[in-house]
């Protein structure tokens, strides 16, 4: 017995130590929705913002009411790093300096999808500074009546986003692992996973987010081609996706 409850103790120590990443659940609020992951690995954190594409959506970090010198991200036609600048009801302040990076900007029917990271730390006073050691984060959200983002807020609120850890390390199935090559490449490209991993859409945006071209492979082998000489040379976002998982990767074309 006492055999068995060490090797528990020795397996989940192991879990632990490859656990590289921590991230919210899908959470709802109102209208839109959102998910937070923190990479301990590249201390970058990625955010995910779902709501109604024909209104802005916004959302307040480390706050549970609108403060002063608060970090706010809002999306209206554009992504925006902004601040509150006082405390109440007074529409946020954009930074002069962005430090959020688009990964993509998807609209389906009427609900849009906002990816984005940045880094834990930007070095900006109104830039919330993340930690890997972070169980739990308060925010407040908000969403407009039209995607202009100067007009008052027509729903609002707080809620508090908790962390659970990620143990994609020794999950095969994440798409997480795929690797692109050669990139950049002259238009061919060669997808590699692992051979459990199945991939059922493949959809590339150019750099305005608009959806260039969409394919639905059955994709079961370890290596597999794509063809995208058709396109201009460039910088382009690959999004591959199966039932259960999603993710993004940048593409250059020579």
């Amino acid at each position: 017995m006492k055999k068995i409850y060490l090797l528990l103790v020795c397996i989940g120590m192991t879990q632990l130590n490859l656990a590289q990443q921590k991230e919210t659940p899908l959470v709802t609020m109102g209208s839109m929705k959102a998910k937070i992951n923190l990479n301990s690995a590249t201390s970058i954190v990625t955010i995910t913002l779902v709501g109604p594409s024909t209104k802005w959506i916004s959302l307040g970090l480390n706050c549970t009411s609108m403060a002063t010198n608060k970090d706010v991200i809002t999306y209206g036609t554009t992504l925006l790093d902004q601040y509150f600048t006082s405390n109440g009801h007074v529409a946020p302040t954009t930074d002069t300096t962005n430090n959020l990076t688009l990964v993509s900007n998807t609209v389906v029917g009427t609900t849009r999808t906002v990816i984005m990271t940045r880094p834990f730390s930007t070095g900006d006073a109104k830039d919330y500074t993340f930690a890997y050691t972070l169980n739990s984060l308060n925010v407040v959200w908000g969403v407009g009546p039209s995607t202009n983002v100067a007009s008052q807020h027509s729903s609002f609120n707080n809620t508090t986003m908790s962390f659970s850890a990620v143990l994609g390390v020794e999950d095969f199935t994440l798409l997480k692992d795929i690797t692109i090559a050669p990139n950049p490449s002259n238009g061919i490209f060669t997808i590699g996973k692992n051979n459990m991993t199945p991939i059922n859409k493949i959809r590339v945006f150019d750099i305005n987010a608009k959806l260039i071209q969409e394919i639905n492979p059955d994709y079961k082998n370890e290596s597999n081609s794509i063809d995208l000489t058709g396109l201009n040379r460039g910088l382009y976002f690959m999004e591959i996706s199966n039932d259960n998982d999603q993710v993004v990767k940048k593409i250059v074309i020579n």
